[in-house]
């Protein structure tokens, strides 16, 4: 939990504006769950969910010619990759 937690912690004081603090919080329930099944599971489901966000804003500009500026919320990504980390494991 901790260690999801301070990643994007650092994250977030990086690049203000770009990540909420409502995803930190989100990811140390994120981490807490999938660290109790393991690192492994910690760290599949750490790193699927911004594969995830990044391949859904690659669609968005491709498919939908959005424009760089517009914003994602990356929680679902989040949530998505979580699941994938469950599910692999």
């Amino acid at each position: 939990m901790l260690a999801l937690s301070v990643f994007y912690l650092i994250l977030a004081l990086l690049r203000p504006g770009e990540l909420g603090l409502g995803d930190v919080k989100l990811s140390g329930f994120i981490g807490l769950s999938l660290g109790w099944l393991g690192w492994h599971v910690l760290t599949l489901g750490a790193i699927a969910g911004p594969a995830l966000g990044a391949l859904g804003a690659a669609v968005l500009l491709l498919v939908v010619r959005s424009e760089g500026r517009t914003t994602i919320p990356f929680a679902p990504f989040m949530l998505l990759g979580a699941v994938i980390g469950i599910l692999v494991r």
